[in-house]
């Protein structure tokens, strides 16, 4: 069985790639890991009772390796599933292919794992970045006064409007910028037969694009070729005047700026 991982930023459509590889049989994404908010965290607390994980490299090994943890995770989520009304998907471990999670680059630096990524030569690095870093922003806004945090089915309300306060967004966007310059860098410090780049923009540009992507992931993931069927709604509008309430203030803001590229629709 290979190891994997979704390496990403907030925002940038990490929930919906673990939904659709988990809908793979052969496939098990735990999701984000590094939270004390996360399935992992709440696994430990409720069968272990704490007392595991402590090195954050030991617990990354842990979950990656254990039996006993692969198996308390999916009755958790069977248990948590049942209590929502939903569909269980349980699966047995000796018929995985790929095991992985999905985390992101602040949460490796900040708890200083980004050494984890080079070290470990046998897991395979999905990086999944945003490009646009404006709309990061402003899907972000959305998931905080919203808190939609990602939309699947059939949405048939209006999308909202957004006003983004012109006295915050250079500052904002010069975070998003960081953010993802370091996220770059310790990318660029793995070998590249190890990672599989995606952006977000060529991913959720066109579905016919999408599914060759899909077909991409399953073949560096070594699992068999399989139909991947998710939905997913955009919960805004792709259009930025759309989008954003202030959108002329805005546009006023960032021209002449390096920002301005992320205006081109």
């Amino acid at each position: 069985m290979n190891k994997h991982l979704i390496f990403t930023n907030g925002r940038s459509g990490s929930n919906y790639l673990v939904t659709l590889l988990n809908s793979h049989p052969q496939i098990t994404n735990y999701g984000e890991v590094l939270g004390d908010w996360t399935l992992p965290h709440k696994v430990n607390q409720n069968f272990f009772g704490g007392l595991l994980f402590r090195d954050r490299a030991d617990y990354l090994d842990y979950l990656y390796r254990s039996q006993l943890f692969f198996y308390a995770s999916q009755l958790y989520s069977v248990y948590a599933r049942l209590k929502q009304r939903r569909s269980t998907n349980f699966k047995f471990r000796n018929r995985l292919k790929s095991i992985g999670i999905k985390d992101f680059a602040i949460h490796f630096q900040r708890q200083k794992l980004t050494n984890y990524l080079q070290d470990r030569s046998d897991l395979r690095i999905i990086h999944l970045y945003r490009h646009n870093s404006l709309k990061r922003l402003i899907s972000l806004q959305a998931m905080e006064s919203t808190g939609v945090v990602k939309s699947v089915g059939d949405r048939k309300s209006a999308k909202p409007k957004l006003y983004l306060a012109p006295e915050n967004i250079m500052q904002q966007l010069a975070t998003f910028e960081r953010e993802k310059q370091e996220q770059f860098e310790i990318v660029e410090a793995i070998p590249s037969s190890r990672v599989m780049n995606i952006a977000y923009e060529d991913y959720f540009g066109d579905r016919n694009r999408q599914q060759q992507i899909n077909r991409q992931i399953l073949d560096f993931l070594q699992v068999d070729q399989i139909e991947l069927q998710g939905k997913h709604q955009k919960i805004l509008d792709s259009s930025l005047p759309n989008t954003i309430e202030n959108y002329d203030e805005i546009k006023e803001l960032l021209e002449g700026t390096k920002y301005a590229q992320y205006l081109v629709e």
